[in-house]
């Protein structure tokens, strides 16, 4: 690539549906793929302390979710949305369940898309290398509103 060049951002976004219920999510692989590809290129205006060289979602149900939960950071049960920040040019990678994302929307009262773009934005952040508190809320909100703007 030469300097100038235009980057290719939603090149850097590779989506995985591991989950054969994919439809409970309100956004289409087209959108989501727009929506984190604009959060990617909004890492500089979030002020983060590092910005992943791609991303990888995989979308999954509450049993393969819990597993990678208990596997991974010994917490038992399902989780809205995991993330394992890439390296060395590898990805980082988010898991989002389809199943909790319906269940937090029917709980709290919120809209399926925008608790998705929520719940992505949060996830991007730790790809990001924060962990929750001021900064990383202040990133998700940079997040949230490059990805509405990407939608709109």
């Amino acid at each position: 690539m030469h300097a100038g060049e235009p980057v290719n951002l939603q090149a850097r976004v590779c989506i995985f549906r591991r989950y054969a219920a994919a439809w409970l999510l309100p956004l289409d692989k087209r959108q989501l793929a727009a929506a984190l590809a604009a959060m990617l290129a909004a890492c500089g205006k979030a002020s983060v302390p590092s910005t992943p060289s791609a991303v990888e979602l995989h979308l999954l149900d509450d049993a393969a979710i819990s597993a990678a939960n208990r596997r991974c950071l010994g917490c038992s049960g399902p989780t809205n949305v995991l993330s394992f920040p890439g390296g060395c040019d590898a990805p980082g990678s988010l898991l989002f369940s389809l199943d909790t994302l319906r269940r937090e929307c029917l709980l709290y009262g919120q809209e399926p898309a925008e608790h998705a773009l929520r719940l992505l934005a949060h996830g991007m952040a730790h790809l990001c290398g924060l962990d929750h508190g001021e900064r990383m809320d202040a990133a998700s909100a940079v997040f949230m509103q490059a990805a509405a703007a990407a939608l709109a």
